[in-house]
């Protein structure tokens, strides 16, 4: 019987640590006998929360403050295969080091990355999340300055291994995120100052979505909306009868268009809300399933409205300046939630949030009584306030 995922990622940790704790002195040599570099010289990595789209738009602000102070050094950011084209055209980035390319894959690949680590000579780490193998990079790297984000109630596999980093700034649950990303950038001697998210487009992209929009035909229904009816975590997800209605509802009472912009592996989620819409106004509802995440942003930007469940494309729009609707559910609303004039953050009430960025989830119940809080006619209403004050407009 094949061991889970989880417990072989558990060993994994145990053993790279155990041998973290031999080579110790070592790498302390080495760390001691680097040279420390000044600001303008400075070799960076940072590593963010790696597989979710909308944690890598939040830590944006990172890389644009560093080269805002540090605008010679050499910014490295570790990446996933699944999410990091999201941030691929970020002119900030120097350097991605993708954990998922083949020479760092299984047991001895994670070795391979620590070594690779060690040999680039990172100046300082930037761990911007509280994973437990964020500090074997920090370890390995011997690197000068090695900061970390800290919790309290940490796992003993994390408390067993965050001194091996320089600097520990404690993360309070339900804090800004992205208040707790650019403080961790302190000891490289940036100072705070309020963050703000950043995303690029591509000429691949600009022509992409030109494209889609000119396909969709010259109608006279001249607003724009995009919805999207997934989330990367399940228990965020509105039933599809619900944005069946509200698609429904807002073909019936705004000159509007619809674009459901989703994954290709959610078409046939569209397909289920688009049938549930009457037949007459259909054809005024299309789906872009086929963008990726470097072209995304070039079809969000041109919306004049975003409608989702907590999920990446909510960040997406938010670093563009799109007006949105995030349905919010069962997330922690003061962490990662964007709060702005031109964002509107649906909230349950009296229901005490149960999703974090870096605590465990409450029970299923909890997280689906969030969700189902949210009327089709709260987001309606929500809607009809943006018109109302010309943040939405053809």
């Amino acid at each position: 019987m094949a061991m889970a995922p989880h417990r072989v990622e558990h060993l994994r940790f145990s053993a790279y640590l155990a041998l973290g704790y031999l080579l110790f002195p070592i790498i302390a040599l080495v760390r001691f006998g680097r040279t420390k570099k000044s600001g303008r010289d400075m070799r960076i990595l940072v590593v963010p929360i790696m597989t979710r789209v909308g944690d890598l738009i939040c830590s944006t602000p990172v890389y644009r403050r560093i080269k805002e102070e540090l605008p010679e050094a050499h910014l490295a950011v570790l990446v996933a295969k699944k999410a990091v084209g999201i941030v691929a055209t970020n002119p900030h980035i120097d350097q991605f080091v993708n954990v998922n390319d083949p020479p760092f894959k299984g047991f001895f690949g994670r070795g391979r990355l620590f070594l690779y680590i060690f040999r680039m000579q990172f100046d300082a780490v930037v761990l911007l999340s509280n994973n437990p193998f964020n500090n074997l990079i920090a370890l390995y790297s011997a690197a000068p300055i090695r900061v970390k984000t800290v919790i309290a109630d940490r796992s003993l596999s994390e408390a067993l291994s965050d001194w091996f980093n320089t600097n520990q700034v404690a993360y309070q649950h339900g804090s800004s995120i992205l208040d707790q990303y650019v403080s961790l950038l302190a000891p490289l001697g940036i100072a705070y100052s309020s963050p703000i998210k950043e995303l690029f487009v591509r000429r691949e992209g600009e022509e992409k979505a030109a494209s889609f929009l000119g396909a969709m035909g010259n109608q006279p229904r001249s607003i724009v909306i995009s919805i999207c009816v997934s989330a990367g975590n399940r228990v965020k997800e509105w039933p599809l009868l619900r944005f069946s209605e509200l698609a429904g509802r807002l073909l019936e009472e705004f000159p509007v268009r619809i674009v459901f912009i989703d994954s290709p592996g959610n078409a046939s989620r569209i397909r289920e809300v688009i049938e549930g819409v009457d037949q007459n106004m259909r054809q005024y509802l299309f789906s872009a399933t086929d963008f990726s995440l470097e072209d995304l942003p070039s079809l969000v930007k041109k919306m004049n409205a975003v409608i989702a469940v907590d999920t990446g494309i909510v960040h997406v729009a938010h670093a563009l300046g799109v007006p949105l609707i995030d349905i919010v559910g069962p997330v922690h609303p003061g962490e990662q939630v964007p709060h702005d004039d031109r964002s509107v953050a649906l909230v349950p009430q009296g229901i005490a949030p149960s999703i974090f960025a870096f605590k465990r989830a409450g029970l299923p119940k909890e997280t689906a009584d969030a969700v189902l809080a949210i009327s089709v006619d709260q987001v309606l209403e929500a809607f009809r306030e943006m018109v109302k004050r010309g943040i939405v407009s053809s």
